[in-house]
């Protein structure tokens, strides 16, 4: 599991960002996950959220576009993921991001060693239409758990 400062590779503006947008009902600690992109059901394609793992092995992760780097804190009731711009592809932040709104069409599991970490209580992130909350190059989509 990796744990890293908030600050430990932004510039000024972009840690003011995360700060500011991180802060809001983040009760927690912020880990870093490897996040796949699209359905379960549909091989990884689509929309949502198809795997999520805090165990971030960079030799293993595949150079695609269903694939980016986010931080993950337990909020009021949700998992908030927090997402850079920089590292997202044109095509993931267009199909995932560009409406304002993050779509997960399918349920998809937690990743043990972060629901741990956190001390979620729930095993499953749900289906459902999503706000993204914007500022600067930061992302943050707040997502119930069951």
């Amino acid at each position: 599991m990796s744990n890293i400062p908030t600050t430990g590779f932004r510039s000024t503006a972009e840690s003011s960002a995360f700060n500011s947008l991180a802060a809001k009902n983040i009760d927690t600690q912020l880990i870093r996950c490897d996040i796949v992109f699209g359905m379960p059901s549909q091989d990884c394609r689509g929309t949502g959220i198809c795997k999520l793992s805090s165990e971030f092995h960079l030799s293993s992760t595949k150079k695609e576009c269903r694939h980016t780097i986010a931080f993950a804190s337990k909020g009021e009731g949700v998992l908030s993921l927090l997402f850079f711009r920089p590292l997202l592809c044109v095509e993931l932040f267009r199909r995932q991001f560009r409406k304002g709104i993050f779509e997960m069409p399918e349920s998809c599991p937690l990743d043990q060693h972060l629901k741990m970490a956190l001390g979620l209580s729930g095993s499953t992130l749900l289906p459902g239409k999503y706000t993204i909350t914007q500022q600067g190059d930061c992302f943050r989509v707040d997502i119930p758990y069951a």
